[in-house]
């Protein structure tokens, strides 16, 4: 009796685990970089676009960010050099202006291609990050904790 109490949840978090795999392709084994968003991103301020990988990095021949902003018309290409597995770009205002930042990584290694972010069919596309006022989103936070 003992053993099937513990065997039923074991079971049935097995079972839930297997769905939300099939679902979602950014929880595949296969991921192998990870990239979290800085929330807010305000307008005027520097931000630092942090990407993070499991990939050792002699096995890394090139590492990527393509990065534009409403106000450029192509993507540009900054080489990354990653520290520990962590690769960061540091967006500047003053040298790439805009209201909208759009982004994607990428790494090459061997006959490999690894990119974030990716839709959920697994597809890379890249984020996109709206520029937002620091006034008025402390004004809004201030009236939505009234």
């Amino acid at each position: 009796m003992l053993k099937l109490v513990f065997f039923i949840p074991f079971l049935l978090f097995a079972q839930i685990e297997k769905q939300v795999r099939d679902d979602d392709p950014s929880l595949f084994t296969n991921q192998r970089i990870y990239h979290a968003p800085p929330k807010p991103l305000f307008k005027g301020r520097s931000h630092n676009l942090d990407f993070v990988t499991n990939i050792p990095k002699d096995s890394v021949e090139s590492a990527i960010l393509f990065f534009k902003t409403d106000s450029m018309k192509y993507y540009q290409e900054f080489p990354l050099n990653g520290d520990h597995g962590m690769y960061r770009f540091k967006y500047d205002p003053k040298i790439h202006p805009g209201t909208h930042l759009q982004y994607y990584f990428v790494i090459k290694s061997g006959t490999n291609i690894h990119g974030t972010p990716v839709n959920d069919r697994g597809e890379l596309t890249p984020m996109n990050k709206l520029l937002i006022d620091p006034v008025q989103h402390f004004k809004q936070k201030a009236r939505l904790n009234q």
